[in-house]
């Protein structure tokens, strides 16, 4: 291993982490980004150390220029107990063995000696020694203006922040219980419910055929909402009435963050984040775009677009 690190070893270690969908609880796919300047030193297979002292031996496939950890992956979630929307964080070293660190939804890493469950799929030194090696990866290069499907436009440190505190920067933020039901509003908590009632037909359309046990609200989508230093505003779909809150936007594999500033009136505000979400997703003129709250405790927004 030691001859392919010489041209990474002043990059090395690096961070990368991956939030637990619905979709990769047997794989998981690895950020193409990480893929692309560290793939070289990337042995197959790999070991996961978790700070219980257990070596998870994991096998990666490639799949269209996409790398995935499968073999032994499942086994992995399944001893941790891994469901939605739990956070891990890997570190790579350059050698066959990668960190873990794992968060659960309340944003506190697992209590792992009590979350592990059976026996491991270890290997001792010299059998990891050779079984792993490291295994060319066929990325093609990235078309100009293609945007990756994984990129969390966020530096190391906040997303540390975000670990310890329970997410990114919450101060200000006021979030209060309610008493009883607002009248002119729809409530936040009021599973598979449209929390708005779109004005344009295309938006009432989307809305009458939308399907989900989580609340969701729908928005049109302007051109002079996809200027520089635009704003939008929101129903509220969460229970604050002043301050700001981060809020993540997910579509697909990809995130963004985006600065949501709760009003004392029926709506609030997205502001800061939001141009460049609007950007990098592509969004258009016309498009129907339908925000689903998957997970309050965040808050994360799973976002859907229709377009005709």
């Amino acid at each position: 291993m030691a001859s392919h690190l010489g041209q990474r070893s002043a990059t090395l270690p690096i961070h990368f982490f991956k939030i637990i969908l619905e979709t990769n609880g047997e794989r998981i796919k690895v950020p193409s980004k990480f893929t692309r300047k560290h793939g070289s030193c990337l042995s197959n297979p790999v070991s996961l150390s978790t700070p219980d002292s257990k070596k998870w031996i994991v096998y990666w496939t490639q799949e269209d220029g996409e790398v995935w950890f499968d073999k032994g992956w499942k086994e992995f979630a399944e001893n941790y107990s891994l469901s939605y929307g739990y956070f891990v964080l890997f570190r790579f070293k350059g050698t066959s063995q990668i960190d873990v660190i794992i968060l659960d939804k309340s944003s506190v890493e697992l209590d792992y000696f009590s979350s592990g469950k059976g026996p491991v799929n270890t290997m001792n030194a010299t059998q990891m020694g050779q079984e792993a090696r490291p295994m060319p990866l066929m990325v093609p290069s990235q078309p100009r203006g293609k945007t990756q499907m994984w990129n969390v436009e966020r530096d190391p440190n906040v997303q540390q922040v975000y670990a310890d505190k329970g997410g990114p920067s919450h101060q200000g933020t006021n979030v209060q219980k309610k008493t009883k039901q607002q009248p002119d509003r729809m409530s936040p908590t009021q599973g598979g419910t449209c929390l708005n009632r779109p004005r344009s037909l295309k938006a009432q359309k989307v809305t009458k055929k939308f399907k989900s046990k989580h609340p969701y609200f729908t928005l049109l989508i302007e051109q002079s909402k996809l200027e520089e230093n635009a704003t939008k505003h929101v129903p509220k779909f969460l229970d604050c009435t002043r301050g700001q809150v981060d809020v993540m936007l997910q579509m697909e594999n990809r995130v963004w963050w985006v600065k949501l500033i709760c009003c004392r009136e029926k709506y609030d505000l997205f502001s800061s984040g939001w141009p460049k979400f609007a950007k990098e997703s592509n969004l258009e003129d016309g498009d129907v775009c339908v925000f689903e709250l998957i997970n309050p405790a965040i808050p994360q927004l799973q976002v859907h677009v229709f377009r005709s």
